[in-house]
């Protein structure tokens, strides 16, 4: 496994989220509604997308040897926290929909999850780019 079989699962969350979280904010201080609502698609989306990557992503089977599967397995538990944030986001959304009292306070709870997924997505993406620097080269990649 090489940083290119991670260039996608771990850089379309992070750019999704932070679309999703831009719109969230757009839509909070100009009070449009819209922006809000794509907001919050937009990080739905990102929870359909990792779990995507979980189950079609062949993330398991490109693990073998022990670094790569700490990698692997890291970035598994990084896809499964955005789904998570994903099934938070639609509450977030239906509560914003039906105008409901506590959706100030759900929504920033899940904004704040999605900012510590985030980051947690870049301690993946800079594991695998560690993880090419530290292998020697051989005969085949001269």
């Amino acid at each position: 496994m090489t940083s290119t079989h991670l260039y996608l699962p771990t850089n379309l969350p992070q750019w999704e989220i932070f679309l999703g979280i831009a719109l969230i904010t757009m839509g909070y201080i100009e009070k449009k509604s819209l922006w809000t609502f794509l907001g919050w698609g937009v990080l739905i989306v990102t929870g359909l997308t990792a779990l995507y990557f979980i189950l079609f992503g062949e993330l398991a089977s490109l693990a073998d040897s022990q670094v790569q599967n700490h990698i692997s397995s890291l970035l598994i538990a990084t896809s499964w926290q955005a789904v998570t944030g994903g099934a938070l986001a639609v509450f977030s959304l239906l509560m914003f929909h039906f105008k409901k009292k506590r959706y100030n306070l759900l929504a920033v709870l899940s904004i704040i999850y999605f900012v510590l997924i985030f980051f947690l997505y870049y301690q993946v993406s800079q594991s695998s780019g560690h993880m090419n620097q530290s292998q020697p080269r051989t005969e085949q990649d001269k």
